[in-house]
């Protein structure tokens, strides 16, 4: 076909656009060079910010650019020089593999990320991912991402970011690095001109090197804009940009041109970069002038300097012992009353909790040098980024700062760009009259603090006022809370420490007054945290974490921000939340502040430690939040390096306040509770976060109730003794039914839910577990309701626990298990003599992402349990008893040493599962001997049930299989004699037992060598069995298995009925019955992605048929032109698969039949397959009353009435529609000739015929001749053997 030329050049520029990664739009947004890729829209689609290692989807001020890879790979290229490289890559595609599995942006096996794959070779070897070029970041400029890998996977990660000829290493890491996603956020500093970014995996012959990166943010990384005119206040810079008047002279190029670094404006400074020597500072001992480059002795080395933002810029860092302290020391400057003397200086710690940098003032009195008195202190671990902080001075008389830095084990101190203000004068003979020795400015071990009296210097009014609050946050009596604050001793002083501008103050005030001495707090323990909050003098004990926050104390909460935004104390002349209900006061409250930081790094304020704590532990607090949709306010719980979200404020809180309760739960270890909140705070709209009326209560752990000890639980009341662990962000919530979800007790009860992706969780699973419990007996039989649902939800599994030993597996279930509660039980086994507590946990493993899991009525009861009515074999042998010599074994061939037995189980088809295995050759077991498996017992039964398990016999005839019932007397009831196989294979027994009955399987021994039986997946259902490939669905899916295939996206066909509340869409009726009590097997398609995923439906092995018929019902709800859900019919045998009939979605929401005629030389499977033909759709796919007629040819049939009916029902909408079908032909016709006229086609020679030329259309049925089954077309991968097979469909 020939196109004209305009249209020719249209499609070579679309082709070009699309070669750049990028789609090409008429009228596309142009930008200059240097304006693509550097963090500013200068488009209004944004469209000059996409492909640049991120995509610029949000204009929205202050939002991040960001690239999830879902879409594509953002720019990113793999440039390693191995074949250990980086690719984009999606979630899940295997199981059991060494990536990741679910990504981090979606939580599940859906999302994509960037990865590299296990590299066998035996040289090290290195991938790198590298970014498209970018242009021209902020000193604000924050990296952030997510990596995964454990530390057997890579022996180095780094991220580093390439600017002329210098790399420079911005994050470096060797492990060992914890389980799932981890959060990596670097500052890149200022850097102009082009750089690029790297990422490396380093891998040797020891480590696979498996490792993924997800969600790379760039957050702040754009200067200012040029504006013709400034807010007020602000700096004009001579690029026309506006930058706030405390940035100028800052040691930071934050307008871009260094104009607010000019020295004509900061002449007057005295800045010191250390790039010479220490400038007018001096320093006692311990503190080294020293660069990065080739002198990294540590790795929480600085890797740059902050003036030059290079390896090569210098910087101090101290080099004293733990419990010792570096010590720096301005000159002596001039009272500064009645202007400010500031100092702004950079800071590094990194490597240690217990570093620390504390900034002293030491006054010069009439007659003799004061004592040094804290005005400042930084701790803890502050990654690898230069934080600035800022200190405002009025002191009437001269005065000195000094530094001190103490390193933590690991640690590393350092400072950079120190800066004083030209309001700062040099007294008269600078040179100190006595110089203190390090030990009288040492701080005291639990730290110096200001003065707390409230007197700041400006009032704060606050918009967080309500007239009325209700009840609820009274004061917390002492006995009910955790942990007292830590002591702290405070000097008498006489210098003002002042908070105008923007404070960085702590929350027990903002100046410093004199004539003021702290008494200590009682004691309490807080390895590595330092200092916390002082206490009035008057007050003797604190509860820790409990707090109106009147006290200057704060209940110990201590703030530990370190960008622009900090926590404070402040206080408020109208209304606060008050204790009493009925009237609200003048007070204070937490407040969100500015702070002198540079970097966008939410706020934070923690606790001392706290815990242990009881499962009913709760904090109770008001709060007032409003913020644009960037902002947050949370609460966080902070365990052994764990950062555990329990809270967090909704985006449309009231302008008031508003009170909360949130459940900590029961927490064996240490821990401490830290608000996070970030706000814009020159946004429009008065953002803002405050917290208030901070109470514990019920935490004390040693405190029990009655309920606490009520394993037995229904969860009406409450959740009894039952409660959810905190190591995992994924949780179990006591919910009432409602929608979809309904409880068993009632229907309208409550119940515990698991939804895995509700909130989204990154964690391996969900724990549910008792408080420890006395056994009152040696067996106790423990039974609960389990409600097991989705097409792809995980694995649900019960364990018991005791002290200082390894969880014992009880019972565990994998996938769906219909849209129904089952109930199921387990004998638990006890030693009363030991006195050993135990505890009881059901844990919900996130290894499937659709779907949910819920528990309910959960009773134990003295004496043994029924013996179960189904069994796996992969927890345990399900109470059977070997008899005689104990032939009988439980075993998996995990190992791949299995001297005997299946290579694979049935249940998870996998060598890591279990089945029950005897070994009958004959140095083992005689010929003719028996070797006998004998269950527990079972309960009576009310009704005929159908017992089916699955089979494997050795290749090597092994013998006889006997099966009996054994009630007064024991019955045989089945014998199978078979030579084996490859495969598992189906077996059934109708059961009817008035009484108390056991099942036994007899292995009879035929005396071959190498020969063996095996039995896994024991069921027992309600009703008669059903022939092999048949099935109603009425009580489960027969012999029909709907295991999930990993290389198809691990999804399930599922089970149902129309009455059934569920949260997927299914038809409403069934077939058999016709009623919504009817159930049916389905398959919910919108949760398939692209890329070949599916769902299988597999009959049992069927033997070889010359001719057999195969005839179901199947239902589909599909909006047709817009949407290809497809239902497929394989048959699955030895030699591979070939599709015998296929229908695409129609929106018909009824039954239709279908019928296909088979034949296969060899033994095989039937495999219904629910697939997408195109995009994803709502809708679902349905089978019902499956029938496989073994030798027996399909007969043409018959319209049923209700066929009769539908056709009678609608002929004026049936002949409408055909006279319009009609038209459209006549119509298409007519315009094809006119085409043809105008615009002749040339056809090929070789062109196939039409697909129409051999299909026969006979009323509603068409039927497809022997040409055409035996070419149909095959799944792609999967070898076609259409001569072993012979199909005849037919579809009605």
């Amino acid at each position: 076909m020939h196109l004209p030329s305009h249209l020719l050049s249209t499609v070579a520029l679309f082709m070009a656009a699309q070669s750049l990664g990028k789609t090409w739009v008429p009228g596309h947004c142009r930008s200059p060079v240097e304006a693509v890729c550097n963090f500013v829209c200068d488009c209004g689609d944004c469209s000059d910010e996409a492909q640049c290692g991120f995509h610029g989807a949000s204009t929205f001020p202050s939002s991040p650019f960001s690239c999830s890879f879902e879409q594509d790979s953002c720019g990113w290229q793999d440039i390693s020089t191995s074949g250990y490289s980086w690719l984009r890559d999606r979630a899940g595609a295997v199981l059991g593999g060494p990536g990741p599995r679910s990504d981090h942006t979606q939580g599940t096996d859906l999302g994509w990320y960037m990865a590299v794959g296990t590299h066998h070779g035996k040289e090290a070897a290195t991938a790198t991912l590298r970014s498209p070029v970018m242009r021209e970041a902020a000193p604000t400029c924050e990296l952030r991402l997510w990596y995964h890998t454990a530390s057997r996977d890579a022996a180095e990660l780094r991220l580093e970011l390439i600017h002329g000829v210098e790399t420079l290493t911005l994050w470096q890491s060797s492990g060992p690095w914890g389980p799932g996603w981890q959060r990596l956020a670097v500052n890149t500093g200022r850097v102009q001109g082009d750089f690029k970014v790297t990422f490396s995996a380093t891998r040797n012959a020891t480590h696979r090197g498996a490792v993924a990166l997800d969600d790379v943010e760039f957050r702040d990384c754009g200067l200012p804009v040029p504006q013709a005119s400034c807010p007020l206040g602000q700096h004009h810079c001579q690029n026309k940009a506006c930058v706030e008047p405390h940035q100028l002279c800052d040691g930071e190029d934050n307008c871009g041109d260094r104009s607010d670094e000019d020295p004509l404006i900061c002449s007057h400074h005295m800045a010191t970069d250390f790039e010479t020597g220490l400038g007018p500072w001096n320093q006692l001992e311990n503190w080294t002038r020293n660069c990065s480059a080739g002198s990294v002795v540590s790795p929480a080395w600085p890797h740059r300097d902050h003036s030059q933002n290079s390896a090569y810029g210098f910087f101090l860092v101290s080099e004293a012992k733990p419990g010792t302290a570096a010590v720096l020391f301005s000159p002596e400057f001039q009272a500064s009353v009645p202007y400010n003397c500031s100092l702004t200086f950079y800071y590094y710690l990194h490597g240690s909790e217990a570093s620390r940098l504390q900034l002293f003032l030491q006054a010069q009195g009439l007659n003799a040098t004061q004592a040094p008195v804290l005005l400042r202190s930084h701790r803890g671990e502050l990654g690898t980024a230069w934080v600035r902080d800022r200190v405002d001075i009025q002191s009437a008389h001269p005065f000195r700062i000094l530094l001190a830095g103490e390193t933590g084990p690991g640690g590393i101190v350092g400072l950079d760009d120190l800066i004083i203000s030209n309001y700062c004068r040099l007294a008269p003979g600078d040179m100190p009259k006595a110089l203190p020795r390090p030990a009288q400015v040492k701080p005291d071990p639990h730290s110096l603090q200001p003065d707390p009296s409230p007197t700041p210097v400006s009032t704060l009014q606050s918009s967080c006022s309500v007239p009325r609050r209700p009840s609820g946050c009274p004061r917390t009596p002492a006995s009910q809370g955790i942990s007292p604050v830590e002591s702290c001793v405070c000097p008498r002083s006489s210098s003002v420490i002042s908070s105008s501008s923007a404070p960085r103050a702590r929350m027990s005030g903002s100046v410093v007054r004199p004539g003021r001495a702290w008494v200590p707090c009682v004691q309490g323990a807080r390895a590595g945290q330092g200092s916390g909050l002082c206490c009035l003098p008057e007050q003797a004990t604190v509860v820790a974490g409990t707090t109106d926050f009147e006290s200057a104390s704060a209940g110990g909460w201590e703030d530990i921000s370190i960008g622009k935004l900090q926590w404070q104390r402040v206080e408020v002349q109208n209304r606060k939340p008050a204790r009493d209900a009925n009237w609200d006061v003048p007070g204070h409250f937490l407040s969100l502040q500015k702070a002198w930081g540079q970097l966008r790094s939410e706020a934070r304020t923690l606790t001392p430690a706290l815990g242990p704590s009881g499962p009913r532990c709760e904090l109770h607090m008001a709060y007032c939040f409003h913020s644009h949709p960037q902002g947050f306010l949370a609460l966080v719980v902070v365990q052994n390096g764990f950062r555990e979200l329990v809270w967090q404020a909704p985006s449309s809180s009231s302008r008031g306040w508003t009170v909360e309760k949130v459940l900590l739960g029961a927490r064996h270890r240490p821990f401490q509770l830290e608000f996070v909140s970030l706000v814009d705070l020159d946004g429009p709209g008065q953002q803002r976060a405050g917290v208030d009326n901070v109470t514990l209560r019920d935490c004390d752990p040693t405190v029990t109730t009655k309920s606490d000890q009520e394993v037995s639980c229904n969860f009406e009341r409450d959740s009894c003794s039952w409660h959810t662990s905190h190591l995992t962000d994924a949780h179990w919530h006591r919910v009432r039914s409602h929608g979809s979800e309904y409880d068993h007790t009632t229907g309208q009860g409550f119940f515990m839910f698991l939804d895995p992706t509700d909130p989204p969780a990154r964690g391996q699973g969900a724990l549910l577990l008792t408080r420890p419990q006395v056994p009152l007996a040696p067996k106790e039989c423990l039974s609960f309701w389990y409600h097991l649902y989705g097409p792809q939800i995980g694995t649900l599994r019960l364990a018991m626990r005791k002290d200082g030993e390894e969880d014992t597996l009880l019972w565990s279930r994998l996938g769906t298990h219909g849209n129904r509660w089952h109930q199921a039980w387990v004998t638990l086994h006890h030693q009363l003599e030991a006195r050993t507590k135990y505890q009881l946990l059901f844990e919900g493993l996130r290894d499937g992402y659709h779907g949910t899991m819920a528990l309910d009525d959960i009773a134990v009861r003295p004496g043994p349990c029924w013996a179960p009515k189904s069994c796996s074999f992969e927890d345990s042998d399900c109470g059977f008893s070997p008899g005689g010599l104990g032939l009988w074994k439980r075993q998996s061939n995990a190992s791949g040493h299995a001297p005997w037995g299946p290579w694979i189980d049935h249940t998870t088809e996998t060598a890591q599962g279990y089945y029950m295995m005897v070994d009958t050759s004959p140095n083992v077991l005689p010929k003719g001997h028996v070797a006998s498996l004998t269950s527990e017992e079972h309960q009576p039964l009310t009704q005929p049930a159908c017992l089916t398990f699955w089979y494997h016999f050795s290749l090597h005839n092994p013998g006889t299989l006997r099966v009996h019932v054994e009630e007064d007397t024991r019955r045989q009831e089945l014998s199978i004699s078979a030579h084996g196989g490859f495969a598992w294979r189906l077996s059934s027994v109708n059961v009817q037992a008035e009484q108390a009955w056991r099942v036994v399987f007899e292995a009879v021994a035929a005396g071959v060598e190498h020969s063996y039986m095996a039995l896994d997946d024991l069921l027992l259902r309600d009703g008669p069995c059903a022939q092999p490939g048949s099935c109603d669905f009425e009580s489960g899916l027969c012999g029909w298995s709907h295991l999930a295939w990993p290389s198809l996206g691990g999804y399930s066909w599922d089970w149902s009925s129309g009455a059934t509340p569920s949260r997927y869409p299914r038809p409403t009726v069934d077939h058999t019955l016709g009623t919504e009590a009817g159930h049916f097997s389905f398959f919910e398609t919108s949760v398939l992605g692209p890329g070949g995923q599916a769902a299988w439906l597999r009959s049992e092995p069927l033997p070889a048929t010359t001719a057999s018929c195969l005839r179901f019902w199947y239902y589909m709800g599909f909006p047709e032109h817009f949407y290809k859900g497809e239902l497929r019919v394989l048959l699955s045998s030895a030699r591979g698969q070939l599709a015998v009939w296929s229908q695409g979605g129609r929106l018909r929401h009824q039954w239709i039949r279908a019928q296909i005629q088979v034949s296969s030389s060899e033994e095989f499977q039937i495999v219904f397959e629910a697939t997408l033909g195109g995009q994803p759709a709502l809708g679902p796919i349905a089978l019902d009353d499956v029938e496989y007629l073994a030798g027996q040819h399909c007969q043409q049939p018959a319209p049923s009435q209700g066929e009769m009916a539908a056709a009678v029902s609608v002929p004026v909408a049936v002949g409408g529609a055909l006279l319009f079908f009609v038209f459209l032909v006549l119509l298409g016709l007519g315009g094809w000739r006119w085409l043809q006229k105008r615009f002749p086609f040339h056809r090929s020679t070789d062109t196939a015929s039409s697909g129409f030329d051999n299909i026969l259309f006979n009323a509603d049925q068409v039927t497809l001749p022997e040409s055409i089954t035996s070419s149909s077309p095959t799944r792609q991968g999967l070898a076609p053997h259409a001569n072993s097979h012979s199909i005849q469909p037919s579809d009605a």
